[in-house]
């Protein structure tokens, strides 16, 4: 039996609903503060090493656009885009409101409207893209210029500025790689964003959540999904 209105899904239903449910504990399907921070806990250690890299960058070389650029695209990325190709999808966007409450992207100002249907191919692409500028590419790029940068003024910056740099770059590396690790180890098993690329969760777990949903259930299978 559905416990979703058009405006909503069950995960914003009663919670009444969720007693007796066959997948309850098998799916981070209502608002949990405590797997919030959890994962605020993996993602900032990355970007605040990545941001605090690009900072020695400027300090070393002057050069001060580059973490701009970063904060910019940092902000275009997860304030605009991915509000559109990843968390549009997803039950939690479907709650009645314009700010966004999530276990991730909590806080969010909904810019667009709900979409029940899965991602497609270019929307899936999109979540690639994101993780790799963000936590890598982006930032090892500019902290390899400041390597560069502290490698050619040697003589005038010395051994421990070089190092440093070296160091920080390469905890940035080991913070996002974990990061990545982790959300696919303790996060992505339990998400009801099902048609994210990193994404888990067991298609019998997928098809129980889907038959009380009927609006995310009816549009699945409009997608061609078969829910069994």
């Amino acid at each position: 039996m559905s416990h979703c209105t058009p405006h909503t899904t069950c995960t914003w239903g009663d919670p009444a609903a969720c007693s007796g449910c066959g997948i309850q504990g098998r799916l981070a399907c209502r608002w949990d503060k405590k797997i919030l921070a959890g994962f605020h806990g993996i993602a900032w250690p990355a970007l605040a090493t990545a941001v605090f890299g690009m900072v020695l960058v400027g300090l070393a070389t002057g050069v001060w656009w580059t973490l701009i650029g970063y904060v910019a695209y940092f902000f275009l990325m997860f304030g605009v885009l991915e509000i559109r190709f990843l968390c549009s999808h997803c039950p939690y966007y479907a709650e009645e409101g314009r700010v966004l409450h999530c276990l991730a992207n909590h806080g969010s100002y909904k810019l667009w409207r709900y979409h029940p249907e899965p991602l497609n191919r270019l929307e899936k692409a999109m979540m690639y893209v994101l993780l790799a500028t963000v936590f890598f590419v982006f930032p090892l790029a500019i902290h390899g210029y400041g390597i560069w940068a502290l490698a050619a003024s040697y003589a005038e910056t010395g051994l421990v500025a070089l190092m440093g740099m070296i160091g920080v770059a390469a905890a940035t590396l080991i913070f996002g790689v974990a990061f990545v690790i982790t959300l696919k180890t303790f996060f992505c098993p339990k998400c009801v964003n099902f048609s994210c690329p990193l994404n888990t969760v067991p298609k019998p777990v997928v098809d129980a959540y889907l038959k009380k949903n009927d609006v995310m259930r009816e549009a699945w299978e409009r997608s061609g999904w078969q829910v069994e």
